[in-house]
């Protein structure tokens, strides 16, 4: 039986609402609100962190006029300004018919007043889009945790402070954003020349597979591809029109090719004249393969990602090479 996370706040915070409250608690520290209204600014700036407390905000806060009831609530005495902030913590999260169509109404349409707190991977951030489709700037309205993290890491406020440091423990955990770390025997894997598994001396090969795994899921999870149980190897995948694109480990290509993770994207038409992608991403070198079978012809672009893949820029820059990839084909 798995042991359970060393997070203290495990199977604590799962729940969206009582992720709100800790979040809206954690409000009560400068360090923590400054950061949160300076994340928001990034995009809108209309928040004044020197007038803005603590005690302006609350949670759970029902609005008038069948309105809808607001995850969290700022309302500036000194402006009178007022602002809704829905939160969510599950990538597959319905939306209820208050959002946002009845926040906006309660905001006399003041669009950006109104921001959504999500997953990078929320299954319903185009819907949000649909129904808010009036609107300019929508997408600097919606705002992700893991950037907000991000935010917090670059901070360091988490280490002076126990309370923000069990909320930054459990969303690294959460929102899959551990950092896997590859020693450098297993950074070799990804170098031009490749290398061979009896190659390794001091590396154990089950933790290697893992770490690659689990860096796959990190990446994975963040896209809008499922697991892909039909291939040899540990991949997301998705099929659009005439093409499959994939991602992760394939073993064969690992075996033949020395290429332990890769994107790649296949189509079967016989022309891959047509078969054209604007692959800008560093780091990356992209080749045309072919094969033949049962008289089909299959082009496909495999793409070797050399970077040093354990880091964070490493699991950005491929995320939104797939989001470029499928934005492409579709």
């Amino acid at each position: 039986m798995q042991h359970r996370e060393n997070i203290i706040l495990y199977n604590v915070l799962n729940q969206e609402i009582v992720f709100e409250e800790y979040f809206c608690n954690l409000l009560y520290f400068d360090s923590f609100r400054n950061l949160f209204i300076d994340f928001i600014n990034n995009k809108n700036k209309l928040l004044d962190k020197n007038i803005i407390k603590y005690k302006y905000f609350n949670t759970e806060v029902k609005l008038n006029n069948d309105n809808g009831r607001a995850d969290l609530f700022l309302k500036i005495k000194d402006t009178n300004e007022e602002f809704i902030f829905e939160i969510k913590n599950k990538v597959y999260t319905n939306l209820t018919t208050n959002q946002p169509n009845s926040y906006l109404n309660y905001l006399n349409n003041k669009h950006s007043n109104l921001f959504f707190l999500i997953p990078g991977g929320y299954k319903h951030k185009d819907e949000i889009i649909a129904r808010w489709k009036d609107y300019n700037n929508v997408s600097n309205q919606i705002l992700y945790w893991e950037d907000f993290i991000n935010k917090i890491t670059e901070s360091n406020i988490y280490k002076d402070n126990t309370e923000i440091n069990m909320f930054y423990k459990f969303c690294l955990y959460w929102f899959d954003m551990k950092t896997i770390e590859f020693n450098e025997e297993e950074n070799k894997l990804f170098n031009d020349k490749g290398i061979k598994m009896n190659d390794f001396t001091n590396t154990s090969i089950p933790t290697m597979i893992q770490k690659l795994e689990a860096l796959v899921n990190n990446i994975g999870s963040h896209t809008n591809m499922k697991i892909d149980n039909d291939t040899v190897g540990y991949n997301y995948s998705k099929i659009i029109k005439d093409y499959i694109i994939y991602f992760g480990v394939d073993y064969n290509s690992w075996e033949n090719n020395d290429i332990p993770l890769s994107i790649v994207i296949q189509s079967v038409k016989n022309n891959h004249q047509e078969f054209k992608l604007n692959l800008k991403n560093i780091n990356t070198k992209t080749e045309l393969s072919e094969e033949t079978s049962n008289s089909i012809r299959q082009f496909s672009y495999i793409v070797k990602l050399n970077d040093t893949v354990g880091s964070k820029s490493f699991q950005e820059n491929t995320i939104k090479l797939i989001f470029n990839v499928l934005k492409q084909l579709s």
